[in-house]
């Protein structure tokens, strides 16, 4: 039976939610509560996986999986990433709620990802730069970024595919992906906050005696400041 309350999403997860496909079989790597792998099912997912590496989480997922009704349709693994699940014929892939460094090595130990049938839908906390440059320098091309508002801080949600081109990004492309063709409040906040990181870096650096990366950081920096400004023009 299902449970009488519905879950509700905080706005970074609804929106990880929406970018998965229709009638997917999914992997929800981290999925702590579960709530999104039960909102996955609602939306007519055909089956999930809720995986996560500490079992305490995972034993709160099954609980409200169970809750939501859903027990036959997902089934939690207690893992490290997405090990073990190369077999299971999975279409989407769900991380979100992790920093970018930390899904990039979960994705550096599945090989099985390389398939051209495989959907990432990826919600980091932090560090996207180090995301985005893996993904390009691996053969997986970013179909989508989207800059959403959740509280007090905003984030992103990348969708990506395996195609085999392999590239290395300029500075500007790993620090602001695709947001500058969002025209989005969210977006231009994302990018000035983006935009100050590194501004603040590159000061900190230049006091170390690395002038040239302090350049070169402070540049981008300025540039990211330039795209925020025209997008929150274009807002008003």
């Amino acid at each position: 039976m299902h449970q009488k309350r519905p879950v509700i999403l905080d706005a970074r997860l609804a929106k990880t939610a929406s970018m998965v496909r229709p009638n997917a079989i999914f992997a929800d790597v981290g999925c702590d509560h579960g709530y999104l792998a039960i909102e996955l099912m609602r939306q007519g997912a055909c089956h999930g996986y809720a995986c996560d590496i500490n079992a305490g989480p995972l034993e709160t997922a099954k609980r409200n999986i169970e809750a939501a009704g859903f027990t036959q349709q997902i089934q939690t693994v207690l893992t490290d990433g997405l090990n073990g699940l190369d077999n299971c014929g999975l279409t989407d892939i769900t991380i979100a709620g992790i920093g970018g460094e930390v899904i990039t090595e979960i994705l550096k130990k599945a090989e099985f990802l390389k398939k051209d049938s495989t959907r990432l839908v990826l919600q980091p906390q932090s560090r996207e730069y180090i995301l985005r440059s893996f993904l390009a320098e691996n053969g997986f091309s970013v179909l989508s970024e989207e800059a959403v508002r959740s509280g007090r801080y905003v984030y992103t949600v990348i969708t990506a595919d395996y195609t085999g081109e392999c590239r290395k990004l300029s500075m500007q492309e790993a620090f602001a992906g695709l947001l500058p063709s969002n025209h989005t409040a969210a977006a231009a906040e994302k990018l000035w906050r983006t935009a100050q990181f590194l501004q603040n870096t590159a000061e900190g650096i230049k006091r170390k005696g690395d002038i040239q990366q302090a350049l070169m950081m402070a540049e981008t920096a300025e540039q990211l400041f330039a795209i925020s400004h025209k997008l929150s023009n274009f807002q008003e």
